[in-house]
């Protein structure tokens, strides 16, 4: 079995695990363990991977960029996994999901600086739906906790992958320290779990941190990115009335890892230029630390 996963391609294998996890929701609403319609959830999924297909297809022929398709599913599967499932007769939220998509697969060819992204597309095109449309993502695939395992399964197989340990490392510390500091020490076990078992924490965690074009390189960048995402994603971050989201704190990790690197400020003052062709192509198994 290990050799079998050491010889699928890293972008492959998050396709399958969020493929599994949407399959595993599918059964979950057909039999009524969750809130969602199976049909909600199979409308919903084909009206994002619909949009993410076409949106990559006009960038890529408009630019003339070589496209990765398992980079547009991996994205579009992340939209199917974190939106609310909408019926086909809900306007608001269809173009919500639409518009979400859209500016997703966009930013890859319009926010790009060298081979890295400047912000994780799933994070920016559900943050703008947010801000612009008022429509925010329920992140729907933390409400199970029968999803959980094979949340947990998959992505350590993602982060063994990518050897960003360091990276959660960071993360968890700050969210779990901060869920214990935030509450009496009486309800601190519950506070805990409820962070672990009855939220986004893990997928979170081993899909949208860890993704390779937007994490910063270097053991000591990747955990401070990891803290600072972990401290606007706690649910007690805020600034004035304003709350985090998690896709808004990772939006600002992002930012870090902008910032962090001289040569991608250099670059992106000097010349922007949408870099599509580069920034769809399969990332390294481990990158250099």
């Amino acid at each position: 079995m290990t050799q079998f996963l050491s010889r699928i391609r890293t972008y492959r294998l998050m396709v399958y695990y969020m493929a599994a996890l949407l399959a595993m929701g599918m059964v979950l609403a057909g039999l009524g363990i969750i809130r969602y319609r199976l049909s909600d959830m199979a409308f919903s999924a084909s009206v994002i991977l619909a949009t993410c297909l076409v949106i990559n297809w006009i960038f890529a022929r408009s630019f003339r960029a070589n496209s990765n398709p398992e980079s547009v599913l991996i994205t579009g599967l992340i939209l199917v996994l974190i939106i609310t499932p909408f019926a086909p007769g809900d306007f608001t939220r269809l173009g919500a999901a639409m518009f979400a998509s859209s500016w997703a697969v966009a930013s890859k060819f319009m926010l790009a600086t060298g081979k890295r992204h400047v912000f994780n597309p799933a994070a920016l095109g559900v943050a703008l739906a947010a801000i612009v449309l008022h429509q925010s993502a329920s992140w729907w695939v933390g409400d199970s906790y029968l999803l959980l395992p094979l949340v947990a399964a998959g992505g350590i197989l993602i982060l063994q992958r990518l050897a960003y340990a360091d990276l959660l490392l960071g993360f968890g510390a700050v969210v779990l320290g901060l869920a214990v500091s935030g509450s009496d020490w009486s309800k601190a076990a519950s506070s805990i779990s409820l962070m672990l078992f009855h939220s986004s924490f893990f997928f979170f965690a081993f899909v949208m941190l860890t993704e390779p074009r937007t994490a910063p390189l270097g053991r000591w960048r990747r955990m401070a990115f990891g803290a600072l995402t972990g401290l606007l994603y706690s649910p007690l971050a805020h600034l004035g009335s304003f709350y985090f989201t998690p896709e808004v704190a990772l939006l600002a990790g992002n930012v870090f890892t902008l910032l962090s690197k001289r040569k991608s400020i250099d670059r992106w003052l000097t010349g922007w230029r949408p870099r599509a062709h580069l920034a769809q192509t399969e990332p390294a198994s481990h990158p250099t630390p």
